[in-house]
């Protein structure tokens, strides 16, 4: 798309109209892999919505957009988190043979 707007182009010719949903149970794996392709993923919930007291509807709302970006900095995060002193509680946890 770079390159290929201009300013003055309106909202509506330069949405995605492709995206890939995920839910909270989605595998980092799995995100990886739709991330090798796509910009990025809407995390999804369903949620029940009561229209009256004898009907209800379950609507997909998104409660969250995840880039790249976003995954690489989650496992570096954790990554840095499991190998700090606060993670095992000050000891040493390398074996020695």
């Amino acid at each position: 798309m770079a390159g290929k707007v201009v300013s003055t182009a309106v909202v509506s010719e330069v949405l995605y109209t492709t995206f890939h949903k995920i839910n909270l149970d989605t595998t980092l794996g799995r995100l990886s892999t739709i991330l090798d392709t796509g910009h990025f993923a809407l995390v999804v919930h369903n949620q029940r919505q009561f229209t009256d007291k004898e009907s209800m509807e379950t609507k997909q709302i998104v409660i969250g957009v995840v880039t790249r970006i976003d995954l690489i900095n989650f496992i570096t995060n954790e990554e840095d988190r499991s190998s700090s002193p606060s993670a095992t509680n000050g000891r040493n946890t390398e074996v020695s043979s």
